[in-house]
């Protein structure tokens, strides 16, 4: 797997498994993308034997939802019930848990713990797309959506307040962000392309930059691993973005959502979104309280060392900080 062309062979398989299923035209076409990707991801996360352990966690899990998933489809294929509305249920609760979204988000934190932070960006972000896209296709009850929606918000902001993983923080945040995601497909899909897209460009950019600058913990962004001011300053914003604080780009689809979800008057849902944001937002902010009030070590504003990559990180992360601003060319 250290080979370059084995990785990029399976980075292809990956994009184009999603590929098969959110374009295909029956649930078993759906479902055999989903099993190549669960296979061509796998070793990706299994180059080193550290990561055995998620890798044999994310393999059970899928695998659980996938069994789950064809059964409810062939259930469906012979018509064994005549309320087609258990049977969505089932499908629905498959694909939520391929995605880690509450209440069957319990194997998402612990598989991202112990994963490199290429491997926590895809499974963030690219893993989502698929299982995302086929719940649209699903005629689901209303009720059930918003126990969906409101636990994952809820779930995802709650359980972040304590940790001190960055990489458990982006996973309960993630799952936060589900709930968002979820409830921007309940009003148009128009608004969760949006949602997604900006989600994640901000959560890929965050993971770049914590590998660039090589730190796993909060109290590492503060002590002596990382001396550049620069680099700390565009973590938070970044952070700042993704907890959809004004005017940074990640407020730009929170804004859109919450449009939606009152004309739908869904009100106990929007205010749940609210709140969660919140609570994420704040916990994303003591990371940064706490680097800066704790850091007395640390060297002056200099830019001459930055390597040329976090400069490009940086670049990308002005772009995202004035998306709010240049919204209104893009949404003309």
């Amino acid at each position: 797997m250290k080979k370059s062309p084995i990785k990029i062979m399976f980075y292809l398989i990956l994009f184009i498994s999603t590929m098969i299923s959110i374009t295909s035209t029956s649930w078993l076409g759906a479902w055999m993308g989903l099993e190549i990707n669960l296979l061509s991801f796998l070793p990706l996360i299994s180059n080193q034997s550290s990561y055995n352990n998620s890798m044999i966690k994310y393999f059970i899990t899928q695998t659980l939802a996938s069994v789950i998933l064809i059964t409810s489809i062939i259930t469906l294929m012979i018509n064994m019930f005549k309320s087609k509305e258990i049977i969505n249920i089932m499908v629905a609760m498959s694909l939520l848990m391929k995605m880690g979204a509450a209440p069957m988000h319990f194997w998402f934190p612990e598989v991202m713990e112990f994963l490199e932070w290429k491997n926590c960006m895809l499974l963030m972000t690219w893993q989502k797309i698929a299982p995302m896209i086929m719940i649209s296709y699903i005629d689901m009850n209303q009720l059930f959506m918003t126990i969906i929606i409101i636990m994952s918000a809820m779930v995802g902001a709650i359980l972040g307040l304590n940790q001190i993983s960055l990489r458990l923080i982006l996973a309960y945040s993630s799952i936060n962000h589900l709930g968002w995601m979820l409830a921007s497909m309940q009003t148009s899909m128009i608004t969760w392309t949006w949602y997604f897209l900006a989600y994640s460009l901000l959560t890929s950019l965050i993971a770049l930059s914590f590998k660039s600058i090589n730190i796993n913990f909060i109290n590492e962004m503060f002590n002596s691993k990382n001396n550049n001011k620069t680099d700390k300053l565009n973590s938070a914003l970044m952070l700042m973005s993704l907890g959809g604080m004004p005017p940074f780009l990640g407020f730009l689809p929170k804004w859109m959502v919450m449009q939606d979800l009152m004309q739908l008057n869904m009100y106990l849902t929007s205010t749940t979104l609210i709140v969660s944001s919140t609570i994420t937002l704040y916990f994303y902010m003591k990371m940064f309280i706490s680097a800066g009030i704790l850091s007395i070590k640390e060297t002056k504003w200099s830019n001459n060392n930055t390597p040329i990559k976090n400069k490009l990180l940086m670049l990308m992360n002005t772009m995202s900080t004035m998306g709010l601003v240049m919204s209104p060319l893009i949404l003309k």
